[in-house]
């Protein structure tokens, strides 16, 4: 059964009893990054054929805790009959056919295309220059041109909540145009990830594109703030559900699983704190940001009342899932990221949980044995978090086999198998 938000007309489906097994799926995987969405699609039964990423730390990563998951890293590739050399994982540079190739896969046989273009030309922090970004302002139109050269059943592409300002609102436009004139009917939507089991309060834009869904549907939240606010969100679709989500997750319930011998990894480096910032902490409580400081104790840069940051130098709420993980979230001066307890700021395995990664998932650096704390944080920080990914993939997995089943392309025996009981 599918549930209609009055307001913002978006749909969604209850996940809870969708059949994971039922079918195993293909995916090709863009802008990978370490991995994120692709672990939650995992979750959800897909099978990740083949990941673009253009950052050797994070292709170190993947190829690290996943090495059946193939990753294009060719230094060359041929362009008018000449040989040239390329960024390995530059995407600018790869043909949808050579990736195909590549993953022993042929065009229209993949069942998912997902990825998230660099999201800092749409993030509210920063320049916000959008598709004027020099750099990788453009870079979703790479995403289109791959789905469009691989022709999936179904894609998603993710990026900050930034993307669907009425300023961007061209960017999405022509990305519906294109993708509407291949067949895909299209929706987007903002999910936040707590809503889905992640110890984190983190919005994302998802567009989602289904061959042969009219109005593809998002996934139903699997976990709610208190009994107020799932009454308030039900009280905005056109039917109640008969199930009631979990609570949040919380800072402390996450921190919880940490191991006792975490600090002994390669991939644990926190930052060094000076005992001068260190007394500061000290008079910060759960909740609390710089602005309880007395004047004497502050930087000149928060003492003139421009730096009115609400979580700057703030400490983390234990009871409560974090605010978003930011590739430097490691550093309490950039935000809500002062450790509920101790006197510091987050390591990059804390960082790690409250993104939602699998305790054993290492993050790893090229031709280092030992993380780096700017290298960890990016490679978390740009993550989606896996779990949020799995709520999604199955909603998208339910769709593609409804639609497959409807156009008699699903055989009977894997008709049987599909646990469709919403």
């Amino acid at each position: 059964m599918k549930y209609t938000n009055i307001k913002t007309k978006v749909d969604y489906i209850d996940v809870n009893n969708i059949n994971v097994d039922s079918k195993q799926l293909t995916v090709v995987s863009l802008f990978s990054g370490a991995g994120g969405l692709d672990i939650g699609l995992e979750q959800a039964g897909f099978v990740t054929s083949v990941c673009v990423e253009n950052d050797i730390n994070c292709r170190e990563t993947l190829k690290h805790n996943r090495p059946e998951w193939k990753v294009f890293e060719s230094p060359h590739w041929v362009r008018d009959g000449v040989m040239r050399e390329r960024e390995p994982g530059d995407i600018r540079s790869i043909d949808a056919d050579e990736l195909m190739t590549f993953a022993g896969l042929k065009k229209g046989e993949v069942s998912l295309v997902v990825g998230g273009a660099p999201c800092q030309p749409f993030s509210n922090i920063g320049k916000k220059e959008g598709k004027h970004d020099k750099e990788n302002g453009d870079l979703f139109l790479e995403f289109v041109r791959m789905v469009k050269g691989v022709q999936p059943k179904a894609f998603v592409f993710e990026n900050v909540t930034g993307i669907a300002q009425k300023k961007h609102s061209d960017i999405i436009g022509y990305m519906c145009e294109k993708f509407e004139g291949d067949g895909y009917g299209i929706s987007h939507a903002i999910l936040n990830a707590a809503d889905y089991g992640v110890p984190q309060r983190r919005e994302r834009f998802f567009l989602v594109g289904i061959k042969g869904v009219k109005k593809p549907a998002f996934p139903m939240p699997t976990h709610c703030k208190d009994d107020n606010a799932w009454r308030y969100y039900i009280n905005e679709l056109n039917d109640k559900p008969d199930y009631k989500p979990g609570k949040w997750v919380s800072v402390k319930k996450a921190f919880s699983k940490i191991p006792a011998n975490a600090k002994n990894r390669p991939d644990y480096v926190v930052m060094n704190i000076s005992r001068k910032v260190v007394d500061r902490m000290k008079l910060i409580k759960q909740g609390e940001n710089f602005k309880v400081l007395p004047m004497n104790m502050r930087p000149n840069c928060w003492k003139n009342g421009k730096h009115q940051g609400a979580d700057t130098f703030g400490r983390l709420v234990a009871d409560l899932p974090s605010v978003t993980i930011r590739t430097a979230a490691y550093n309490p001066a950039k935000g809500r990221y002062i450790h509920p307890f101790e006197n510091r700021g987050l390591s990059t395995i804390e960082m790690a949980m409250l993104q939602d990664f699998p305790e054993d998932w290492i993050f790893k650096c090229h031709d280092r044995k030992q993380l780096t704390l700017v290298s960890g944080g990016r490679q978390i920080g740009n993550a989606v978090p896996p779990r949020l990914a799995k709520a999604l993939a199955l909603a998208i997995k339910k769709q593609i086999l409804e639609a497959e089943v409807k156009t008699g392309k699903e055989p009977v025996q894997e008709q049987r198998k599909l646990v469709l009981t919403n």
